[in-house]
């Protein structure tokens, strides 16, 4: 029988049984707090510090303080992959505003809670998903807007994503994309969303979470020499480009085989996914932007 997992709980390391929320925890009552995914690949973990500084910004914009220090976060991440025996994994981080003091109803003075946790590392999509598509479904439901809750802020209060996740699901779709209430593209519940037509890849501006492996795509296809738009998308646009592709800490590059019942013309996976793709995992084994665990 395997061991039970590791998880770090607030400064102790333990089985999963003995890492309790409390039910009075205000992010089990009120979705309050924010998390990060950090991947390891062959021992490396990928881009830490650009994860560990998102995190960072989002505990400082959320004003909860849980006292930890980079150097700390850095150990969490590392040790809990260690603990775990996993060199391929994705290490989750969540931070909630915490327990409130009896007596008192003001946030402010709430204790942080901190767990961190591991889980050896798993692709989105399945393996046949990888090599022929998935069927994305643009959803009813429209983001939220920016001056309502900005998406950059990686929140637990996923209500609104699972929703979306359920309709797309019931419909017999793989995932879904939601749009902004004026129409244009925004983002999966656990991915960013490119295009690409006449050999331009095309991405969103607007209304999207700063996904890390988004950053590194962008990255690639300036040194693959592949042009690169980030603006405004439409429904129209996801439906006639060439390639659609998902992107996410969780296996990268998730080819689209249709958008909404309307089948990509060309091929699935297309030329420019598949080449990133391949830059992306050739790069990662090679160690760039690795951090040994």
């Amino acid at each position: 029988m395997s061991s039970p997992p590791v998880v770090y709980c607030n400064g102790v390391y333990g089985p999963e049984a003995d890492a309790r929320l409390s039910p009075f925890d205000l992010g089990v009552q009120f979705g309050d707090g924010v998390y990060e995914v950090v991947s390891a690949w062959k021992g490396l973990l990928f881009r830490l510090d650009d994860h560990l500084d998102r995190l960072e910004d989002g505990l400082h914009a959320t004003r909860i303080d849980p006292g930890l220090s980079r150097a700390d976060w850095r150990t969490i991440v590392a040790d809990t992959a260690r603990r775990n025996g996993l060199a391929d994994a994705s290490v989750k981080i969540i931070v909630t505003r915490g327990l409130l003091p009896a007596g008192t109803t003001d946030p402010r003075r709430a204790r942080p809670t901190t767990i961190a946790f591991a889980t050896p590392y798993g692709h989105i999509g399945t393996a046949e998903q990888r090599a022929a598509g998935i069927r994305l479904m643009i959803g009813h439901q429209r983001g939220m807007a920016p001056d309502t809750l900005d998406p950059r802020y990686k929140h637990i209060s996923r209500l609104q994503y699972q929703l979306a996740r359920v309709e797309a699901l019931a419909a017999g779709y793989d995932d879904v994309v939601w749009l902004s209430a004026q129409g244009q593209v925004e983002e999966a519940p656990r991915s960013n969303v490119f295009l690409v037509k006449k050999g331009i890849l095309r991405t969103p501006a607007l209304g999207v979470l700063h996904g890390i492996t988004h950053q590194t795509f962008c990255e690639l296809a300036g040194e693959l020499g592949i042009p690169l738009e980030v603006g405004h998308l439409t429904a129209y646009d996801l439906f006639s480009a060439d390639e659609v592709f998902t992107c996410s800490t969780s296996g990268a590059a998730l080819p689209v085989r249709e958008v909404s019942g309307r089948p990509i013309r060309g091929a699935v996976p297309g030329p420019v996914t598949a080449a990133l793709n391949a830059l992306y995992w050739r790069k990662r084994e090679a160690g760039w932007h690795g951090t040994p665990l």
